[in-house]
Parts: structure tokens; sequence; C-alpha cells
């Protein structure tokens, strides 16, 4: 299963988020976190790794080579680059990858950056599952909308596999209330004080909600899929 974590704005917590949720799933299951990020990314600093083992070397390359497991997590990662290596992928080769990937593991996490271009749409348009993580603030919320509007019209997102978290939330939620995201909302994480990684006890905690609400959502739309399905051989 391919989940994609997004957010159109920095500074959400989308990264926090997905390495969060490495963490919960792999307790169980076999799983790899891609970093499909060149603003640069943040994995080589925040996990302490090695940024020549990187997601154009794995692309370009052997994949496995540049496996690497974080000290003291059960997950494996590879790390993004930089804004010009860009060039040096194309499509396929992001594509590829991932279905590499996801022969190889139970769960593919894919963190991506902020900016749609031709190396980041592969994690969109493969995702069992897009999660928008955006928090409840008006520039949030407006460039979400306005980038499911942008993936919808070139035909880069398929809607039915989209949802958003909340993260960050203070009290009642203002602007996300305002408007219609055109995709569920599936869970809302507090604002936690101090928080200083993703492995923090309330952190994870939430991650672990968040995991049976995405999992809720799949099996919700799998049901309405098996009934209709019922409903066109009755007719």
């Amino acid at each position: 299963m391919v989940i994609t974590v997004f957010s159109p704005k920095g500074g959400v917590g989308k990264t926090t988020i997905a390495l969060a949720l490495a963490k919960v799933l792999s307790e169980t299951n076999k799983v790899c976190v891609l970093e499909c990020d060149f603003s640069p990314g943040d994995f080589v600093s925040l996990l302490d790794l090695d940024k020549e083992k990187n997601i154009v070397n794995a692309c370009l390359g052997d994949y496995k080579v540049c496996l690497q497991r974080p000290q003291g997590e059960k997950f494996d990662v590879i790390v993004g680059g930089f804004p010009d290596m860009q060039e040096s992928l194309k499509y396929a080769d992001v594509e590829r990858l991932i279905d590499s990937l996801s022969g190889e593991y139970d769960y593919v996490l894919i963190d991506l950056q902020p900016q749609i271009s031709e190396v980041t749409v592969p994690p969109l348009l493969k995702a069992d599952r897009v999660l928008f993580v955006l928090e409840d603030d008006i520039s949030a919320v407006s460039r979400t909308v306005g980038m499911l509007e942008y993936l919808k019209l070139h035909g880069f997102l398929d809607t039915s596999r989209a949802c958003a978290v909340i993260n960050k939330v203070k009290g009642k939620k203002k602007y996300i209330t305002a408007v219609d995201l055109g995709i569920p909302v599936i869970y809302d994480i507090p604002y936690i004080r101090k928080l200083s990684e993703y492995k923090d006890k309330k952190m994870i905690k939430h991650a672990k909600n968040l995991k049976d609400a995405l999992f809720e959502v799949k099996k919700e739309k799998s049901l309405l899929r098996r009934l209709l399905n019922g409903f066109k051989r009755v007719k």
C-alpha cells in the first residue's frame, strides 16, 4: 500500500506525521519511507543519514543500495535530494522506483514536497491514499483548496483516494469549517507543546489514531464500491 503525505504549504508538520506513521506501521509491517523532496529534504539532518543514498541514485541505479535504516527504528528510508537534482529524473524513473518499493514492502510512505513537478506527480497517481496535511489558518486552507483544484483539473489526483488531517489544532476550528475541501477530514491532531520530534509519545498516540482513521475510510469506500456493484448487477 502506498500512502503519500502531502501539503502545498511548508511548516504544517507533514514530515513529522509521515515519520510518526512509519514508526507506528513498522511495528507489525515492513515499511519504507521515500522522501520525494528536492527543496531540499529534511531526512538527512533529522535522521542522521547519508545524503548520497538519495532518491536520484535510487531511481537511476540499484535502489536497494540507497536504503537506510535510522538508528533505533524498524523502517527503511530513501532520502530526498536538492533542487538541481530534479533535472536528472523523469516521470517514469520515479514511477518505477515506487513500483519496486511496493513489491518489497507492505507500506510505502512518501513524504512529498509542496511544489508540483514532473517527478512529484507519480507519488500522487500511484498512491492508494493521499493524505493532505494542513493547519486551520487562512493561508494553509486557501493553498490546499487551490492545489486540490489544480490537481483535479490536470488529472493528477483521484480525489476518491484523498483525505485530510488537520494538524496543530487550537480550540475551535475557524477556517476549515468555512470551506468545502471536497475530500474528507479524517482526523484532528491538537497542538502539542514543546514537540521536539516525530517520536514524541503524544505524536505517536495520534499517529496510531490517524492510522486507524485511514484504514476505516478505506474500509468504508470498499464497502460502498461493493454495494454499488451489487446494485448494478441487480439492475
